[in-house]
């Protein structure tokens, strides 16, 4: 998950982007930025797609899918759909790892 990430991420923040639902998309800046596929690697404040997005790969570098996806939901809806695949397969491990933490406290 963590290694595939960065790939979704630019997927959805270049359609964010192109269907004009990125905060970060106007002027000469955001050109640059669309031009050259640069999206924030180190988490950002605010609503925005890049920050968002930002947000969610710092939480899934620190093992926390379950907060990677409460971040993706504030995503635009075209930017969340890019991001279907890599989001199924991470809900499975969050769903995964709250079926090992339930069979942990039984037996505990």
């Amino acid at each position: 998950l963590t290694q595939d990430f960065p790939i979704a991420a630019r997927s959805a923040l270049a359609t964010a982007r192109a269907e004009g639902v990125s905060d970060d998309a106007g002027g000469i800046g955001g050109f640059l930025r669309s031009q050259f596929d640069v999206r924030s690697s180190s988490p950002q404040e605010g609503a925005g797609p890049d920050a968002v997005l930002s947000r969610a790969e710092a939480a899934i570098k620190a093992g926390r899918v379950a907060d990677a996806l409460a971040e993706l939901e504030a995503l635009p809806e075209v930017a969340r759909a890019e991001m279907t695949d890599w989001t199924a397969r991470a809900t499975q491990r969050a769903d995964v790892l709250d079926a090992i933490a339930t069979l942990s406290e039984t037996f505990n």
